[in-house]
């Protein structure tokens, strides 16, 4: 995209109110389509429509499951902590942990039926419990 001359730059800031709904898909729309939330919605209320230029697919991860991810994420990194320090982890934590990142994946409907394949290998191989 062209850079814009002083005199096109965008200074002025506006506040909009959204449901949780309304901005989930808000931001959901404007990764899928390879855009900041901001340009986005700039280029809706400017044109009314949002041109995309194409560019190779990539998957684009529901927010809520990039939170899930997060909160898995941060309970891992917490038992890495533990386990650096010496402390005694309780056995399984760490697996449980890996599950719920794996079944959390398994709702995602692109990367669910390769993630529950790799859960139920783990399952099956005595690696991780249900």
């Amino acid at each position: 995209m062209a850079r814009r001359s002083e005199d096109q730059s965008r200074t002025e800031v506006i506040g909009v109110r959204l449901t949780k709904a309304e901005r989930m898909r808000l931001e959901h729309r404007a990764a899928a389509a390879g855009f900041t939330v901001s340009a986005f919605a700039a280029q809706v209320l400017a044109r009314g429509q949002v041109t995309v230029e194409s560019r190779p697919r990539t998957a684009v991860l529901p927010p809520e499951l990039v939170a899930e991810f997060k909160r898995i994420g941060n309970n891992l990194n917490q038992i890495a902590h533990a386990l650096n320090s010496r402390k005694n982890v309780r056995d399984g934590v760490v697996a449980v942990q890996f599950r719920d990142f794996l079944l959390a994946l398994a709702r995602d409907r692109e990367l669910g039926p390769r993630a529950a394949k790799l859960a139920d290998s783990f399952v099956k191989s005595g690696r991780l419990d249900r």
